[in-house]
């Protein structure tokens, strides 16, 4: 941890009551798995858990202190009256005593993509990176924790499933450098509109460092709007329209990756985008600016954009045990990044294309618009064949057969694998829908 911290300089971060002796603590832990001698344990809540029932395994197990909502019976401990909020304001202290950049990063599609190439980019300091999907107010406040003397940077994922989130994250994280990739039709259900999945995701900008500098996509339908919540905070965009500060055109897709020629102010660069797709020149846009918001050269940011980023689900080449192409696209899904991935389909050098789409999670009342509009989607793209695991994803397969496709349903993951199992060489499987639909099962049936 990189500093060392006593239960009186936690209680006074937290705003909580100090009962008993005051001690030093090694670490801050939430997972009796990750007790370690003399380190604090946080009792989270949860819906489905509550952290309270494994105190006394906790100092047991040898941890110096408990952070609690609740009146215990211990030499000491912290009092609270929320411990998630507690948690915040730990990772806060220590995110205060870090001296270098903290990148932030958040938009409803290209995040994960952006914080690993971002992370793998910065190939002379040491990184500390959100792991996985701990996006959230756990898993921030864990990453921030995370850091020690040693690290030079911190690139920082932050979603939302809750209107205000992103508000509580950023008042954690303090970022010193924003990305914001875009808005699109993800959580509806949460949030309503589009509209207000961009303020949501303009909660980022607005508690960043005073001095931060934010990094907007200039195509994005919100970007004046994210310009007038940086107020003098420095900003930067990215786009395929002249006007954006980072401008990419001359774009040549391939199924691999892409070429295309980026101007930045004055200079001018051909540059190859590892990946398929144009969205992943966006991405890499964004990784671009980033770096060089923390004193990269343009010249030696945009080369870090050809060297692959691999993030396991997010349009990762595997092959089924007959060879065909398999793309593992199952990390999560919004309307948006599934069009996206059926471009990249549409893009293979095959005899035919096959889409296994599973459904897509909190869309609200907009649930079966967006379903037909990505059936109408993938036959506009000339996919070969739609497989639509369970009634949701259904709903594509009637708007894909309403305009001249045949789609094939099926209730099981397992059903949907054998309809594919014998595909060859000559065919490209993508495999897509959201966390929720369990589509990485169906990966795990072909390989």
């Amino acid at each position: 941890m990189l500093l060392n911290l006593t239960l009186a300089d936690i209680a006074s971060a937290c705003n909580g009551q100090l009962v008993g002796t005051d001690k030093p603590v090694s670490s801050v832990v939430t997972d009796t798995r990750k007790i370690v001698e003399d380190c604090l344990f946080v009792a989270l809540k949860g819906e489905r858990f509550d952290g309270h029932d494994y105190v006394l395994q906790a100092v047991e197990e040898g941890a110096a202190s408990v952070v609690s909502e609740k009146g215990l019976a211990l030499s000491s401990y912290i009092k609270v009256e929320d411990t998630k909020v507690a948690y915040g304001c730990i990772a806060r202290l220590i995110r205060d005593a870090f001296q270098y950049p903290v990148i932030c990063i958040t938009g409803s599609n290209g995040k994960t993509t952006v914080k690993d190439w971002l992370s793998q980019s910065f190939t002379d300091k040491n990184v500390l990176k959100t792991q996985a999907n701990l996006n959230n107010q756990i898993g921030v406040p864990q990453t921030l924790l995370g850091l020690e003397k040693y690290h030079e940077l911190a690139v920082v994922e932050t979603g939302t499933s809750v209107p205000g989130e992103i508000a509580r994250l950023a008042s954690i994280a303090h970022p010193d450098v924003v990305v914001l990739t875009n808005a699109s039709g993800s959580h509806f259900e949460g949030f309503g509109d589009l509209a207000g999945i961009a303020q949501e995701k303009g909660n980022l900008i607005s508690g960043a460092a005073t001095t931060a500098t934010v990094i907007l996509n200039a195509d994005d339908g919100f970007y004046s709007y994210w310009c007038e919540l940086a107020g003098d905070r420095k900003v930067v965009s990215f786009g395929f329209n002249d006007n954006a500060d980072l401008y990419a055109y001359d774009l040549q897709l391939g199924a691999n990756e892409s070429q295309a020629t980026f101007r930045y102010q004055d200079e001018i660069i051909p540059v190859t985008v590892a990946g398929a797709g144009k969205h992943m020149i966006a991405n890499g846009m964004s990784v671009a600016l980033a770096m060089m918001a923390v004193g990269v050269s343009f010249t030696d940011a945009v080369a870090q954009l050809a060297i692959p980023v691999l993030v396991s689900g997010r349009l990762e080449r595997l092959e089924s045990k007959n060879g065909a192409l398999l793309i593992n696209d199952c990390y999560n899904a919004s309307p948006k990044s599934v069009e996206a991935a059926i471009d990249v389909l549409a893009m293979q050098d095959v005899e035919e294309t096959w889409l296994i789409l599973g459904a897509l999670g909190e869309l609200g009342a907009l649930q079966d618009e967006v379903h037909r509009g990505l059936g109408i989607y993938a036959k506009s793209k000339d996919i070969s064949h739609l497989i639509c695991v369970g009634p949701v994803a259904s709903i594509a397969g009637a708007a894909y057969d309403n305009e001249g496709g045949k789609a094939l349903l099926c209730n099981t993951h397992e059903e949907a694998a054998e309809l594919v199992a014998s595909l060859g060489k000559e065919h490209a499987i993508l495999v897509k829908g959201s966390r929720s639909a369990k589509m990485e099962n169906v990966i795990s049936a072909l390989k």
